[in-house]
Protein backbone atom coordinates (compact mmCIF):
# COMPACT_ATOMS: atom_id res chain seq x y z
CA UNK A 1 0.00 0.00 0.00
CA UNK A 2 1.36 3.38 -0.78
CA UNK A 3 2.42 5.86 1.98
CA UNK A 4 -0.84 7.99 0.77
CA UNK A 5 -3.11 5.35 0.86
CA UNK A 6 -2.09 4.52 4.43
CA UNK A 7 -2.48 7.85 5.39
CA UNK A 8 -6.19 8.04 4.39
CA UNK A 9 -6.96 4.60 5.65
CA UNK A 10 -5.47 5.99 9.28
CA UNK A 11 -7.38 9.12 8.97
CA UNK A 12 -10.34 6.92 8.36
CA UNK A 13 -9.63 4.96 10.99
CA UNK A 14 -9.36 7.88 13.31
CA UNK A 15 -12.66 9.29 11.84
CA UNK A 16 -14.45 6.50 12.72
CA UNK A 17 -13.45 5.76 16.12
CA UNK A 18 -14.33 9.31 17.00
CA UNK A 19 -17.81 9.15 15.59
CA UNK A 20 -18.58 6.13 17.44
CA UNK A 21 -16.94 7.85 20.70
CA UNK A 22 -19.34 10.86 20.46
CA UNK A 23 -22.55 8.52 19.20
CA UNK A 24 -21.79 6.71 22.95
CA UNK A 25 -21.58 10.12 24.52
CA UNK A 26 -24.68 11.75 22.32
CA UNK A 27 -27.41 9.09 21.76
CA UNK A 28 -27.77 8.40 25.58
CA UNK A 29 -28.86 12.16 26.20
CA UNK A 30 -31.38 11.87 23.31
CA UNK A 31 -33.79 9.50 25.03
CA UNK A 32 -34.48 5.61 24.27
CA UNK A 33 -36.52 3.81 22.25
CA UNK A 34 -37.71 0.92 24.81
CA UNK A 35 -35.99 -2.00 22.45
CA UNK A 36 -33.21 -0.64 22.17
CA UNK A 37 -30.77 -1.73 24.75
CA UNK A 38 -27.54 -0.36 25.87
CA UNK A 39 -25.88 -3.17 23.63
CA UNK A 40 -27.35 -1.55 20.91
CA UNK A 41 -25.41 1.29 21.19
CA UNK A 42 -22.67 0.59 21.91
CA UNK A 43 -21.90 -2.36 19.22
CA UNK A 44 -23.46 -0.33 16.38
CA UNK A 45 -21.44 1.03 13.16
CA UNK A 46 -20.31 4.34 13.22
CA UNK A 47 -22.85 5.35 9.88
CA UNK A 48 -21.27 4.96 6.62
CA UNK A 49 -18.51 2.83 7.80
CA UNK A 50 -16.65 0.93 5.13
CA UNK A 51 -16.65 -2.81 5.60
CA UNK A 52 -12.91 -3.06 5.93
CA UNK A 53 -12.91 -1.31 9.17
CA UNK A 54 -15.79 -3.27 10.66
CA UNK A 55 -13.55 -5.66 12.64
CA UNK A 56 -11.28 -3.10 14.73
CA UNK A 57 -14.43 -1.37 14.93
CA UNK A 58 -16.01 -3.77 16.66
CA UNK A 59 -12.91 -5.37 18.38
CA UNK A 60 -12.41 -2.17 20.36
CA UNK A 61 -16.04 -1.54 21.00
CA UNK A 62 -16.37 -4.98 22.23
CA UNK A 63 -13.06 -4.44 24.46
CA UNK A 64 -14.60 -1.44 26.14
CA UNK A 65 -18.44 -3.03 26.52
CA UNK A 66 -17.31 -6.34 27.77
CA UNK A 67 -15.64 -5.89 31.27
CA UNK A 68 -18.45 -3.87 33.01
CA UNK A 69 -20.45 -7.10 32.07
CA UNK A 70 -18.48 -9.59 33.88
CA UNK A 71 -17.76 -7.35 36.69
CA UNK A 72 -19.85 -9.83 38.84
CA UNK A 73 -17.61 -12.74 38.18
CA UNK A 74 -14.25 -10.49 37.89
CA UNK A 75 -14.32 -8.30 40.93
CA UNK A 76 -13.25 -10.58 43.09
CA UNK A 77 -9.92 -10.16 45.41
CA UNK A 78 -7.38 -12.57 44.56
CA UNK A 79 -7.22 -16.05 46.57
CA UNK A 80 -4.26 -14.75 48.22
CA UNK A 81 -5.59 -11.55 49.34
CA UNK A 82 -8.75 -13.10 50.03
CA UNK A 83 -6.92 -15.68 52.49
CA UNK A 84 -4.90 -13.70 54.35
CA UNK A 85 -7.58 -10.95 55.18
CA UNK A 86 -9.93 -13.96 56.27
CA UNK A 87 -6.82 -15.70 58.19
CA UNK A 88 -6.05 -12.01 59.71
CA UNK A 89 -9.90 -11.89 60.85
CA UNK A 90 -9.96 -15.29 62.42
CA UNK A 91 -6.99 -15.05 64.71
CA UNK A 92 -8.33 -11.25 65.67
CA UNK A 93 -11.77 -12.90 66.67
CA UNK A 94 -9.70 -16.25 68.20
CA UNK A 95 -8.02 -15.24 71.62
CA UNK A 96 -8.15 -18.11 73.07
CA UNK A 97 -6.73 -20.37 70.21
CA UNK A 98 -8.00 -23.95 68.83
CA UNK A 99 -9.81 -21.90 66.13
CA UNK A 100 -9.43 -23.64 62.46
CA UNK A 101 -8.37 -20.27 60.51
CA UNK A 102 -7.30 -22.32 57.36
CA UNK A 103 -10.55 -23.95 57.19
CA UNK A 104 -12.60 -20.48 58.00
CA UNK A 105 -10.28 -19.13 54.89
CA UNK A 106 -10.77 -21.93 52.64
CA UNK A 107 -14.49 -21.37 53.18
CA UNK A 108 -14.98 -17.49 53.40
CA UNK A 109 -12.81 -17.41 49.88
CA UNK A 110 -14.36 -20.11 47.63
CA UNK A 111 -15.12 -17.36 44.90
CA UNK A 112 -11.76 -16.18 45.06
CA UNK A 113 -9.25 -19.28 45.17
CA UNK A 114 -12.05 -21.82 43.39
CA UNK A 115 -14.26 -19.35 40.85
CA UNK A 116 -11.53 -17.99 38.95
CA UNK A 117 -11.93 -19.31 35.79
CA UNK A 118 -16.01 -17.89 35.85
CA UNK A 119 -14.30 -14.26 34.95
CA UNK A 120 -11.99 -15.64 31.85
CA UNK A 121 -15.22 -17.44 30.66
CA UNK A 122 -16.96 -15.02 31.15
CA UNK A 123 -14.81 -12.11 28.95
CA UNK A 124 -14.41 -15.07 26.52
CA UNK A 125 -17.92 -15.87 25.89
CA UNK A 126 -19.35 -12.31 26.05
CA UNK A 127 -16.14 -11.02 23.96
CA UNK A 128 -17.18 -13.43 21.27
CA UNK A 129 -20.81 -12.90 21.56
CA UNK A 130 -20.27 -9.30 21.13
CA UNK A 131 -17.80 -9.47 18.52
CA UNK A 132 -20.22 -11.30 16.19
CA UNK A 133 -23.32 -9.20 16.82
CA UNK A 134 -21.02 -6.61 16.03
CA UNK A 135 -19.71 -7.76 12.99
CA UNK A 136 -23.00 -8.92 11.53
CA UNK A 137 -24.58 -5.53 12.26
CA UNK A 138 -21.77 -4.06 10.62
CA UNK A 139 -21.55 -5.79 7.67
CA UNK A 140 -25.32 -5.14 7.27
CA UNK A 141 -24.81 -1.15 7.62
CA UNK A 142 -21.16 -0.81 5.98
CA UNK A 143 -20.30 0.31 2.34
Amino acid sequence: MSPVGSSTLAHALKAAAIAAILATLVLPSLGRCPSVGEEELVTAPAPAMRCSECGPHCTEMCRISVPPKCSQDCDVPSCEDCRSAAIRDCRARCKAGGCDCDGYATQSCTGSCFGSSSCSDCMRLTGKQCTSDCNSKCAATCV
